[in-house]
């Protein structure tokens, strides 16, 4: 149920974002910048509605410490 709420969020901002991102000068650059900070945003989205999300650099290092600790 989520998901589909996530997706129909992205598309209504895809869709208002659009108008503005047409009318720029360097189209394609724009929205290639645009795509990819749409699709991460997306992805990382996601990840959190699904549990499924990475966890954070602090996390991380902490294992890794705790790796070499031990």
């Amino acid at each position: 149920m989520f998901v589909i709420l996530l997706i129909i969020g992205f598309f209504f901002v895809i869709l208002f974002d659009a108008w503005s991102l047409l009318k720029t000068n360097q189209k394609k650059k724009t929205i290639i910048i645009y795509g990819v900070l749409i699709f991460t945003g997306f992805l990382m989205s996601l990840l959190q509605v699904i549990d499924k999300a990475p966890p954070s650099p602090v996390v991380l290092i902490e294992n890794i410490v705790r790796i070499f600790i031990n």
